[in-house]
């Protein structure tokens, strides 16, 4: 094979698929997914009275190196900030003035990341990401096809997101299961297994087992014999670390990314499903007539 066939070959087995289209149901469901984990972020900032205590009442930020310049809205300022991301927010949600919504998002939620690096989370650094993914792909609609690398695109975000959080874990102090025997151990009071937390094997199953899940698990995401398992396996884990420990977003953020690695209509199959399920239940058959 010439070095010229293989180049067309290498272009028609990766490159061509990604310009075809595909259902872009999967990415409107992220699309109002992230959108109302979003809405419900700022009604928590408002609602915990974050904005004061983080933005209005500290008189010092320890800022980012070359965003120096970057202040704090004077007066109550920081308070319609957070209505305009609640709004831009909702605007993702339903989808109306898409392009116009996420770019505005974008610069008003990275704003308030650089306010201050005391308040770095690095699921929030996601949400800038999963912003900028959002800014560049073409607007989802329920009714209309996307390109695969639309889709593609928030695959590879979440895959070296996956990655990269069980690579750092890979240290001195994960491995001689610290900090995760301190947060068990803070859940020893839990029905049934919180005495199961101060023991060291469990302490190392979910120490090593997170590195595993991680490294091992996003590969096998994209490996459709093995996805439904990784996938259960991924939103139990999830939901445990929301309900053990106070990590806000981001197991929410990051179950509806992991959905998208399910075939690009699937949620339009679901909803078929549905309905066929729910007809069968409740139909009502005519009376027979003598």
């Amino acid at each position: 094979m010439s070095l010229g066939e293989g180049a067309i070959n290498l272009r028609r087995r990766f490159i061509d698929p990604l310009f075809e289209e595909v259902d872009a149901s999967a990415l409107v469901v992220f699309r109002v997914m992230f959108g109302l984990i979003m809405l419900v972020e700022c009604w928590r900032f408002w609602s915990k009275g974050w904005i004061e205590r983080h933005y209005i009442t500290p008189q010092f930020f320890f800022k980012y190196y070359g965003f120096e310049w970057v202040e704090a809205w004077p007066g109550s300022g920081m308070y319609w900030h957070f209505a305009a991301l609640a709004v831009l927010s909702l605007l993702i949600t339903v989808g109306v003035l898409y392009r116009l919504a996420t770019v505005a998002f974008f610069f008003a939620f990275t704003y308030v990341f650089l306010l201050d690096q005391a308040r770095y989370l690095n699921h929030f650094y996601l949400v800038i990401l999963i912003s900028v993914a959002l800014m560049v792909i073409p607007a989802p609609r329920w009714r209309a096809p996307t390109p695969a690398w639309s889709i593609w695109l928030f695959r590879l975000q979440f895959e070296v997101m996956y990655i990269f959080a069980g690579i750092v874990k890979i240290n001195a102090d994960w491995l001689r299961l610290e900090p995760m025997g301190m947060w068990l151990a803070r859940r020893d009071d839990w029905p049934f297994v919180g005495e199961l937390f101060l023991q060291d094997w469990m302490v190392a199953v979910a120490s090593y087992g997170a590195i595993v899940l991680h490294i091992v698990g996003a590969p096998l995401l994209l490996v459709k014999a093995t996805r439904g398992w990784v996938m259960a396996i991924y939103f139990v884990f999830h939901l445990m670390n929301h309900f053990m420990f106070n990590i806000g977003i981001f197991p929410w953020v990051a179950m509806a990314g992991t959905l998208l690695f399910l075939e690009p209509d699937w949620p339009r199959r679901a909803l078929r499903a549905t309905k066929q399920f729910t007809f069968k239940i409740f139909r009502i058959r005519a009376p027979a007539h003598g």
